[in-house]
């Protein structure tokens, strides 16, 4: 093993604590020239949200036409392109919503050109005979309140029976059954509060197990009393949005150690970036650009095709595996750094680490084969640049795991409250009398007391008696230097 020298020790000392407590800007210049940086300049023509929504909505746009066509072998792994993503927006943030409608509103419009060029394939009696991988093409998963309809559309054919007379007689048969199946495709939530609620049902039990077995591309099997339900080489997407607010409200703590959420990229916008804009100012959709979005997905479509019946998996360059592994080592150093000082708080990233680093395969794979569709050609191979591209997202969206669940994901009773007293703090330059604290919290003298004092034992702030002007005396609360 190579030792590193006194002066790479101490970067690599100064890049922990920029990922631990510096504030990443979201890296627009990491996502390809090809087909991304165009379609998100174009989109912000029409809208003011926020440019990192925007780029995550052309990604899950373009996860979404891929699909399960394409897979990368990484150890005993198989990768496909699909990821769970979450946007958090602020309180003075505007258009979340925006970000899933745009991604959804083009899909659509795509399924309907495919489902028309195969109309019109049909309608040429010299033509040669269709493709009928397109018919039917959905890249949005349909909506569905409960697990057993999302695994109704995901499902593979079974057999059903079928009961026929012969006189008095019945004859019963078994014959396959006809449906068509969608393994592969995006479902969007606007507000991600909703889905939590769906999925806590108790009619929905089961729902994350199968959501993060769906997410690993694990082949599901459901048996029922009287039926079984497979579906194989599963591919879906998730797309949602939510305040900050909204989240704390319905996540419980349970769920920030559970592999369900871990699996989520954040993408988190505490204050709105762009000067927001009347409907008057917003552009109008351009025809010659909506055309070059739309032509652009179906190229990316027709790409993944072709590289699917070639039925092998993309290799890693060994350029880009150094990327890869140069980044994975960082991980670890992260968490030992952790470890010093938070041990129980090193634990709970390196949940969070592991299903990162899985995503930068993902992420690499999907800015690859865009890359391919432009070249023309595809050689089943991740480059150095894409993998270098994927890691400086990925690397977005690991320094957003951490300050969330070092600032924001506090979800016990306790937790929830000295969070609260905290924030009033922070916003008061980080102290304020006693009695004015109380006032803001709005609660009862004996609520607020208890909040107090555990937050003094456990070091948060502490209270001091400060002499005033007049000479009298007030009790204030401060904040340690401790806390962040």
């Amino acid at each position: 093993m190579t030792s590193i020298t006194q002066e790479e020790k101490l970067k690599q000392a100064r890049d922990i604590e920029t990922r631990l407590h510096g504030k990443l800007s979201f890296p627009e210049k990491s996502f390809p020239d090809e087909f991304f940086q165009p379609v998100v300049e174009y989109f912000s023509t029409m809208t003011d949200a926020p440019l990192s929504f925007l780029h995550c909505s052309v990604l899950m746009m373009v996860s979404a036409v891929i699909g399960n066509r394409v897979f990368v072998q990484v150890g005993s792994q198989k990768l496909k392109v699909n990821l769970y993503l979450l946007m958090i927006a602020g309180s003075t943030v505007g258009r979340k919503s925006t970000g899933i409608q745009l991604p959804r509103k083009y899909l659509r419009l795509l399924e309907d050109r495919l489902k028309a060029n195969d109309a019109a394939q049909n309608a040429d009696a010299f033509a040669p005979a269709p493709d009928n991988d397109n018919e039917q093409v959905k890249f949005i998963m349909p909506d569905s309140g409960s697990l057993e309809g999302l695994i109704e559309t995901m499902r593979e054919p079974g057999t059903i029976t079928v009961t026929q007379r012969d006189g008095k007689d019945k004859i019963q048969t078994q014959e396959p059954e006809q449906k068509s199946v969608m393994n592969s495709g995006s479902a969007f939530y606007s507000e991600f509060a909703a889905l939590l609620e769906m999925v806590d049902k108790e009619y929905n039990k089961g729902y994350k197990t199968a959501l993060i077995d769906f997410y690993d591309g694990n082949d599901y099997e459901r048996q029922l009393k009287k039926e079984r339900s497979i579906i194989k080489n599963p591919c879906l997407s998730m797309f949602a949005a939510s305040t900050m607010t909204q989240f704390k409200q319905r996540v419980k703590e349970d769920d920030k150690h559970s592999g369900f959420l871990q699996r989520f990229m954040f993408c988190y916008e505490t204050e709105q970036q762009r000067a927001l804009q009347s409907l008057i100012q917003i552009s109008t959709p351009d025809s010659d650009a909506e055309e070059s979005v739309l032509s652009g997905l179906e190229k990316i479509y027709q790409m993944a095709r072709v590289i699917q019946v070639e039925e092998k998996p993309f290799s890693i360059s060994y350029e880009a595996g150094e990327v890869y592994q140069s980044e994975f080592d960082f991980d670890a150093a992260i968490i030992a750094h952790v470890s010093t000082t938070d041990k129980d708080f090193a634990g709970i990233l390196q949940g969070y680490f592991g299903r990162l680093d899985a995503m930068r395969f993902k992420v690499a794979l999907v800015f690859q084969v865009v890359k391919d569709t432009h070249a023309g050609t595809s050689e089943l191979v991740i480059s150095k640049e894409s993998m270098r591209q994927a890691c400086d997202v990925i690397a977005y969206f690991q320094g957003n795991v951490i300050r969330l669940l070092r600032d924001e994901f506090r979800f016990t009773p306790f937790e929830q409250k000295t969070k609260r007293i905290t924030d009033i703090l922070t916003k008061n330059g980080g102290q304020l009398k006693k009695r004015l604290l109380l006032q803001r919290s709005n609660w009862s003298a004996k609520e607020f007391a208890e909040v107090v004092e555990t937050g003094k034992e456990s070091g948060l702030w502490e209270q001091m008696t400060v002499k005033t002007g007049s000479n009298k005396e007030s009790i204030v609360i401060q904040l340690c230097k401790t806390v962040n």
